[in-house]
């Protein structure tokens, strides 16, 4: 279960969600899904062409409905669990757990999509979540946000995978990558640069690893979900171990 956060809006969240899960269920299709957790602002569905799904997240959140009713299968194997674009019923408190206990049993890799912030629904997503990337801009309004984020994850003892620069375009007004570094210590796993092919998949439906994967944001995301799949592997390899370990001691 890996979360996808940023306190600050419209720094790249569903744009990394989506094509992450895109590039990964080229190797693993159908054991990929993408999840929508933001309740009150839900857009990840319109970023696979999805606009009005019958079933949506917040019908299985409040008991409406069965996981298997709501989830959506892409034709490149990537499935998608979305929100309601238009939901304006009043949002209660939110639980995610029970939902996710059972799609773990049938998903290999869960990428939660979630809401910008700290309201509610984000410290129930991030209290699911195994580990969790930070998306953050090289601006300084996202680096603060990411400071949040960072010291959120710390207080709730969620492991940090890393943080994903977005929207990088060398412009002189952005921070320099290595004093993002810094100031944030923690890893950039990836740069992904501001790219025109970004928007234009967004308004085909279709993630801009799968559209046009040859363009610098695709390659970027590419190469950041094969350090993914690199990471999770090793991580099994260890707890395999340790498992291995405690049986020769008994």
């Amino acid at each position: 279960m890996l979360g996808v956060f940023s306190a600050k809006g419209g720094v790249g969240k569903t744009t990394t969600v989506s094509n992450l899960g895109a590039a990964l269920s080229q190797k693993k299709k159908g054991k990929v899904l993408i999840m929508e957790t933001n309740m009150t602002a839900s857009n990840l569905g319109l970023y696979l062409g999805v606009v009005d799904p019958p079933v949506v997240v917040q019908d299985l959140i409040y008991g409406r409905v069965r996981p298997e009713e709501a989830i959506l299968k892409t034709p490149y194997g990537l499935h998608l669990l979305p929100g309601s674009v238009a939901y304006t019923d009043e949002v209660t408190a939110v639980d995610f757990s029970p939902l996710v206990d059972t799609l773990k049993k049938k998903y290999e890799l869960i990428l939660l999509d979630t809401a910008p912030g700290f309201a509610p629904e984000v410290t129930a997503a991030m209290r699911v979540c195994d580990s969790i990337l930070v998306c953050c801009q090289p601006q300084v309004p996202a680096i603060a946000g990411t400071l949040q984020t960072l010291r959120m994850a710390e207080r709730l003892k969620v492991p940090v995978m890393g943080c994903v620069l977005t929207r990088v375009s060398g412009r002189r007004w952005e921070i320099p990558i290595p004093e993002i570094r810094r100031t944030l210590g923690w890893p950039a796993l990836a740069e992904i640069p501001e790219d025109e092919a970004v928007p234009e998949s967004i308004t085909r439906g279709t993630p801009v690893v799968l559209w046009a994967p040859r363009s610098p944001a695709a390659v970027g995301y590419l190469k950041l979900a094969g350090q993914l799949l690199s990471l999770l592997r090793r991580r099994r390899a260890g707890k395999a171990g340790k498992k291995v370990r405690r049986r020769k001691r008994r």
